[in-house]
């Protein structure tokens, strides 16, 4: 999740990628699970993030700046429960009435609606809703359209270029509210899958186009009532969904939500201590941290209003490997000598673990070891080894070549990508920077007219399953526009792993061949993408906000409905 910043079946299936996280995820300065039950109600609170959400479109967003609200605004069949920690990984029913009956081959999902479920413009929702909401997702090809190919038909849709066409996988009757989703093959995370955000259920007349400006309805305890694109967008409760009496989705605490796009993260930080803003999506920057962890962090001055968690997230450059230099392994076993993973750590003020897997900490298949001190181009707590890296490039006959880095203005992913730069240069290539507004990065890399050969990308996960993060290398998931697997790796002895873990519904029986599927994609002599480290991210409130309220969710961060003022404020 998304980006990037950043999501079968049976519950346990769920809550597999998160045991390990969940130590590192506790609800923000108190012993409750869940966020305190007491939170006070209405007002008004102001947010900020750095940069626009790439759409504010169910169908189209594939990042933690649009995800983190819109799972309040678009709710699918399944979601999450809305609890920290292991709890919060878990599935549970949203406009379903319950998890789906699955056929013995696995390849048959039924649904049963609601009753008298209504979007937030008051219109009825029906079950053929559900199949519209899947069309434009793959019609729009959004980011997240090739985790719906695996329903039968949807290929075909796709290929068969009309908007109306019926997608043979899905049976939805509106009189009964009955949905039958039938898949290609069994696939071990379609549960996730429909509890993504772009499965968020809108109106069977919702147009084929981006409506960012004009955000859709949907079904949850918010609404999006205004958005200008990059300057703000707003939201505030849904007047139709306490009704509607759906269990475990909370009503939300606050009455509207103001969330402005501000370049500036110092200011932001700056802000929020003297309560001028009431929260900050990104962490501090590093010049500010010491001083907001000195007044507010968990041993600060002052009232405790910050802290960190741990998330299930990969920061990487990818290689393309259809474009020189980076089309010869040599050159990417290069790269990977080259970086110096703790010098971009530094750049993360403490809040990146160098690392050398693309698995993270808590995901099954996650291997210590080959993340630590068996990293085959050494421990990634320690400096790079240069000569090696020049070696490589002097044999891959590339000294001097010219390569454009790509990288987008978000602090600090501007100072990564120029150090990125710095460090190609070093081993003897020769680098220039592209930096991007972080509006639209994602989707230009993911042009492949843009031909851009490396750069900075990250994956928070979707939905815990190592598959959430394969997809992004997975030779079936390229295509033409917002392409998530920025490297076009392609290896056909990855894409039939892959093929053949995807069925598997006992993920812990499978986490060695996971763990070795990793090694494959990174280790010599494939050396496909460049990882280095895991973040952390952080809840940081103006003294206004109740912090004991809140939850950091381990599948979409930080907890809007959990959001409240204090007593009088």
């Amino acid at each position: 999740m998304s980006r990037k910043f950043s999501g079968v079946r049976s519950r346990l299936l769920a809550v597999f990628g998160v045991l390990a996280l969940a130590g590192g995820a506790a609800a923000c300065g108190s012993d409750s699970e869940s966020g305190s039950s007491d939170a006070a109600e209405g007002g008004e609170i102001t947010l900020a993030q750095t940069s626009q959400p790439d759409y504010l479109d169910p169908a189209l967003s594939y990042t933690v700046n649009g995800w983190e609200p819109m799972w309040l605004v678009y709710t699918p069949l399944l979601t999450y429960a809305h609890e920290d920690g292991e709890a919060g990984a878990e599935l549970i029913p949203g406009l379903a009435e319950d998890l789906p009956e699955v056929s013995e081959d696995g390849k048959t999902y039924t649904f049963q609606l609601r009753d008298g479920l209504k979007y937030s413009d008051g219109s009825d929702v029906v079950a053929s809703d559900f199949e519209h909401t899947i069309k434009r997702v793959l019609a729009l090809e959004s980011g997240g359209a090739p985790f719906y190919q695996s329903i039968e038909g949807a290929t075909e849709y796709l290929e068969g270029n009309n908007d109306d066409a019926d997608i043979s996988g899905i049976e939805a009757d509106d009189k009964t509210g009955e949905i039958e989703i039938t898949l290609t093959e069994p696939r071990a995370d379609f549960q996730n899958i429909i509890a993504m955000n772009f499965a968020g259920l809108v109106p069977g007349d919702t147009p084929f186009k981006n409506l960012t400006e004009e955000p859709p309805p949907g079904v949850g305890p918010y609404t999006i009532t205004e958005s200008v694109p990059n300057r703000e967008f707003v939201m505030e409760r849904n007047p139709e969904f306490e009704a509607l009496e759906i269990p475990d989705i909370p009503l939300g605490n606050v009455d509207k939500m103001t969330t402005s796009i501000v370049k500036n993260q110092a200011q932001q930080a700056q802000d929020v201590l003297s309560n001028e803003l009431d929260y900050m999506q990104d962490p501090p920057p590093a010049d500010i941290k010491p001083e907001v962890l000195q007044t507010v962090g968990p041993d600060g001055s002052e009232e405790q209003r910050y802290e960190e968690h741990v998330t299930s997230s990969t920061y990487y450059f990818f290689m393309n490997t259809q474009v020189a230099p980076f089309d010869d392994p040599l050159v990417r076993e290069a790269v990977n000598y080259g970086i110096d993973k703790p010098a971009l750590a530094n750049l993360f003020a403490g809040e990146l673990q160098p690392g050398c897997s693309f698995l993270p900490p808590g995901m099954p298949g996650y291997d210590e070891e080959f993340d630590t001190t068996g990293c085959p181009y050494g421990d990634p707590s320690e400096p790079p080894d240069i000569e090696k890296a020049q070696e490589l490039i002097q044999e891959a006959g590339v000294e001097g070549e010219s390569v454009t880095v790509y990288g987008n203005n978000d602090d600090p992913t501007d100072k990564v990508t120029e150090a990125y730069a710095d460090m190609l240069n070093d081993i003897g290539l020769n680098a220039e920077v592209e930096i991007l507004d972080g509006g639209v990065y994602f989707q230009t890399i993911g042009k492949q007219s843009e031909e851009a050969q490396t750069g900075f990308a990250n994956w928070f996960q979707d939905f815990p399953h190592p598959l959430n993060f394969y997809f992004l290398v997975d030779g079936d998931t390229i295509q033409p526009t917002n392409n998530q697997n920025f490297g076009n790796v392609d290896d056909p002895e990855i894409n039939d792993e892959l093929d053949a873990l995807a069925l598997e519904t006992d993920l812990e029986s499978v986490a060695d061949r996971w763990a070795a599927l990793d090694e494959l994609l990174i280790a010599p002599p494939n050396s496909y993408i460049a990882p280095y480290g895991h973040r952390k991210l952080a809840t940081f409130f103006s003294d206004r906000m109740d912090f004991e309220s809140a939850v950091f969710s381990p599948v979409y961060n930080n907890d809007y409905s959990t959001f409240a003022l204090k007593e009088g404020e």
